[in-house]
C-alpha cells in the first residue's frame, strides 16, 4: 500500500509508517480488535435521549468495533503520541459511539479505547466519566 499510495513518499518515511501501522497491529492488548468478527470503519447512526427528554440524532464512524462474550469494544485512532489529559472533543466521541452501542448488547459492558498510533499507547476511558460526556454532548447539541 505505501509503495501504491505513498510512492513520494521518501523511503525512510515509508518504513517509520509501516513500523508504525504493524507496532498497533501487533500490540497484544489489541488483538481483539483485528481479530475475528471485529469490524473496522463501523457507521453508526441513531437517534440519542438527551437529558430532559429531547431526542438528537447522532452519526459517527468507530475505527474499530468488536463484540466479545464479555465485551463489546469500541475504539478510535489517533495519530502521534496522547496529551496529558483526553481532549474533551475526543472522549465526547467516543462517549456518543458507546451509547449509540450499548442498546445493541444491553448484557455487556461497552469499553471506550482511545489508541494513539506512536507507541501505541492506549487508553481506557473511564465508563461513567464517559456516560457524563455523552450527556454533556447530547445537551448542547
Amino acid at each position: 500500500y505505501l509503495r501504491a499510495r505513498g510512492h513520494a513518499m521518501p523511503a525512510a518515511l515509508q518504513a517509520k509508517a509501516l513500523a508504525e501501522a504493524l507496532a498497533v497491529i501487533g500490540h497484544p492488548a489489541l488483538a481483539t480488535l483485528f481479530g475475528e468478527g471485529s469490524r473496522a470503519e463501523v457507521a453508526l447512526a441513531g437517534r440519542l435521549a438527551a437529558p430532559g427528554g429531547a431526542t438528537r440524532d447522532v452519526s459517527g464512524q468507530v475505527d474499530r468495533l468488536v463484540a466479545t462474550p464479555e465485551a463489546v469494544v469500541v475504539a478510535d485512532f489517533k495519530t502521534g503520541r496522547p496529551t496529558a489529559e483526553v481532549p474533551l472533543a475526543y472522549r465526547e466521541q467516543l462517549a456518543l459511539y458507546r451509547r449509540m452501542v450499548q442498546p445493541l448488547w444491553p448484557e455487556r459492558p461497552v469499553r471506550a479505547l482511545l489508541v494513539w498510533t506512536r507507541g501505541p499507547v492506549l487508553v481506557e476511558l473511564d465508563t461513567q466519566a464517559l456516560d457524563a460526556d455523552a450527556d454533556a454532548a447530547l445537551f448542547q447539541t
